[in-house]
């Protein structure tokens, strides 16, 4: 199994992208991000089609439905709606609480209340943005050898905007 975000795709050229050939599931994240770019698009609708043929299995999150994407191609558009498509619920702030402290706890980390409360009144309160500065911190605390900590927090995240 690959897992790819589609956000850092998006930054790279589609011609380059090989990381899928050699696997028999391929996961990406945030498909939606590389929608509007003809290139991106002509190649997933590749890779649904290689799907349709057995060749491959393929998992996406997007965080619109294939209908409200803005595509240039329109058959990479119909082609999303091949699959299974399930909406999952949009998390709540108890509910993102609650994975912050359990990806922390894999990652061993441990995040106190009052972490958690900063990072939710600080920061973006969605899971997606939640876990993008979960993987900065775990970087950070890494680096420096310390704890997460609301001074760590204010040092690493300076530049994030609310």
């Amino acid at each position: 199994m690959q897992i790819y975000d589609g956000a850092q795709l998006r930054h790279c050229a589609a011609s380059e992208f090989d990381g899928y050939s050699e696997c028999d599931v391929l996961a990406i994240d945030n498909l939606d991000a590389i929608a509007g770019d003809p290139e991106w698009e002509a190649f997933f609708y590749q890779v649904i089609n290689r799907c349709r043929d057995g060749g491959l299995r393929f998992l996406f999150a997007m965080s619109l439905r294939p209908d409200d994407l803005q595509t240039r191609l329109d058959d990479f558009r119909s082609r999303l709606q091949w699959g299974l498509m399930l909406q999952l619920p949009v998390s709540g702030d108890a509910e993102i609480r609650e994975i912050l402290r359990h990806r922390a706890s894999l990652l061993g980390i441990g995040l106190s209340d009052e972490v958690i409360s900063y990072l939710m009144t600080h920061y973006a309160r969605d899971l997606t943005a939640q876990m993008s500065i979960l993987r900065q911190l775990d970087e950070t605390s890494l680096s420096h050898q310390r704890k997460i900590t609301i001074p760590l927090i204010k040092t690493a995240l300076m530049d994030r905007s609310v």
